[in-house]
């Protein structure tokens, strides 16, 4: 089983507890996880999106007390898991299977993971308008266009296959190209013993290394639609049939060679790849028997040999584009993934300058905690807007189990000051969700007259601007005048490393007894 048909398990069972991924981005995730293809990276990507999760060892003996879905390692795949009266249902291999307990048994691997919604994290039903609904509505304006210009039913009618062959052929580009497609996936997975993306990719096909039956497929139906509308514009439609059946006759060959490479040399069959063959003999049989006699002259030929060669053009021009973002996205994942490499991380950590400090005042989260974040930070520092940004994440994710330390360098001479003060008094008096809240309110606005209006005055001094004021000497006294300047207990936070990377190191260092 395939990375992707792990996370097709994965969409399958978040569907079923409706739960809201981004599937894009959950992928991403996944991909860049130092541990990927393991359940660890499946598991740690459901915890960056707040979804509570939890991996863990059961004997069989135990699966009655698993809920009726839940996702299971089995045959070192992760499969989702229904089960429904005495039976448990997965797919594999593109086969959904019907196992009894005894059955299942004999696959078990012991390993499950198992989440759950949260309430903001509920599925919803998002429309959105898709790059096929609007070359549907292109289509369908095209072939309009068509009809009124000929006022010819069979013309138009004729342009529907085209439209059926270049929406198969954007599938077979997606397919080669790795996108992911519902569409292509329910294809591919129509008939037994089919592999699109093994058929469109590859490597046997020698004399077709440069030029894909994807390529070919969609410069031919595109070539097609621009040419019915242009052809209709000009009153051409009897020369426009004549010149396309003789291009199909001369295509037959080449769809009889890739049935003969399906069958006998890839050993595979590509679903969309027949498909369009199919078109292709639905056009070739859809004029051979409705139109006789050749009309074409020189214009009409010039004029088809210049769509088809703009055509051509365009696609030897954009595909190389879309090949090379293709190539750049998977080079910048498996160096996030090296980066994001947890020993790696620590041996650079270890490295990185060293800090004690003795005075603590604002801590949020766990105070207790021997894991700390201690951050030098200003509200008027304009880079710490996104290392608050940051904190604010990992508070959420891991404010039971880690302290945060915000260290204020505290002007008291400042016009500022009063924001400083309220900011503490707000701390004292209403807690760590209110104090952050307040400090992203001032990071997004930065005026504090209409701030202060909304979160009030500085009112009672009671020790406040001391203690400011011991945090920022000690701050001096260490030289530490930066902002914002992170460290992970009394280690700086490596400059090599991008700040947001923090994130995905906390979980490691939460578990490391050495740091």
């Amino acid at each position: 089983m395939t990375a992707n048909q792990n996370l097709e398990a994965l969409y399958s069972y978040a569907h079923f507890q409706k739960i809201n991924i981004d599937k894009e981005e959950y992928k991403f995730q996944v991909e860049t996880h130092p541990d990927y293809p393991s359940l660890l990276a499946f598991a740690d990507a459901l915890t960056f999106f707040n979804i509570p999760n939890v991996a863990f060892k059961i004997p069989f003996e135990e699966i009655e007390n698993l809920p009726n879905s839940f996702i299971v390692l089995l045959n070192s795949n992760l499969v989702h898991i229904t089960k429904k009266e005495n039976f448990y249902h997965y797919s594999e291999d593109k086969k959904q299977i019907k196992a009894t307990k005894e059955e299942l048994k004999e696959l078990w691997q012991e390993v499950v993971l198992l989440a759950e919604a949260p309430e903001e994290h509920t599925e919803k039903s998002i429309s959105k308008i898709s790059a096929t609904v609007f070359i549907g509505i292109l289509v369908v304006f095209l072939l309009g266009s068509v009809y009124f210009f000929t006022q010819n039913l069979l013309f138009a009618i004729f342009g529907l296959l085209p439209a059926i062959g270049l929406f198969l052929s954007i599938e077979a580009l997606k397919t080669e190209l790795g996108i992911e497609s519902k569409i292509s996936q329910t294809f591919c997975n129509a008939i037994p013993n089919a592999d699109c993306g093994q058929v469109i990719n590859s490597s046997k096909n020698k004399w077709m290394q440069k030029v894909k039956i994807s390529d070919i497929s969609f410069w031919f139906f595109a070539s097609q639609l621009l040419a019915i509308f242009i052809f209709s514009v000009a009153q051409l439609s009897s020369h426009f049939f004549s010149i396309m059946l003789v291009g199909l006759a001369l295509s037959l060959p080449m769809t009889l060679y890739s049935i003969y490479f399906q069958y006998k040399i890839e050993k595979k069959w590509c679903p969309i790849c027949l498909s369009i063959i199919g078109v292709v003999y639905l056009e070739f049989a859809f004029l051979l028997f409705l139109y006789n006699g050749f009309y074409a002259n020189t214009v009409s030929l010039a004029l088809f040999t210049s769509i088809f060669s703009l055509i051509a053009g365009l696609v030897y021009l954009l595909k190389p584009i879309f090949i090379e973002k293709k190539e750049v996205n998977e080079k910048y994942i498996k160096q996030l993934r090296f980066s994001r490499n947890y020993e790696i991380f620590k041996n650079t950590l270890v490295k990185s300058e060293t800090q004690f400090f003795d005075k603590e005042y604002i801590v949020l989260g766990n105070r207790e905690s021997k894991h700390k974040i201690s951050v030098v930070t200003s509200p008027l520092c304009g880079y710490c807007k996104d290392a608050h940004t940051l904190l604010d994440k990992i508070y959420h994710r891991f404010g039971n189990d880690i302290g945060i330390s915000i260290r204020f360098n505290f002007d008291e001479n400042s016009t500022n000051k009063n924001l400083f003060l309220r900011l503490a008094e707000i701390y004292e008096a209403q807690g760590d969700v209110d104090f952050m809240f307040a400090l992203k309110d001032w990071f997004e606005n930065k005026n504090l007259d209409n701030w202060l209006n909304k979160f009030g005055n500085f009112e009672n001094t009671d020790g406040i601007e001391n203690k400011l004021i011991e945090i920022t000497n000690e701050n001096k006294e260490k030289e530490l005048n930066f902002t914002p300047n992170i460290f992970l207990n009394h280690y700086n936070y490596p400059e090599q490393y991008e700040r947001e990377n923090l994130e995905y190191f906390i979980a490691d260092w939460l578990e490391d007894e050495e740091l």
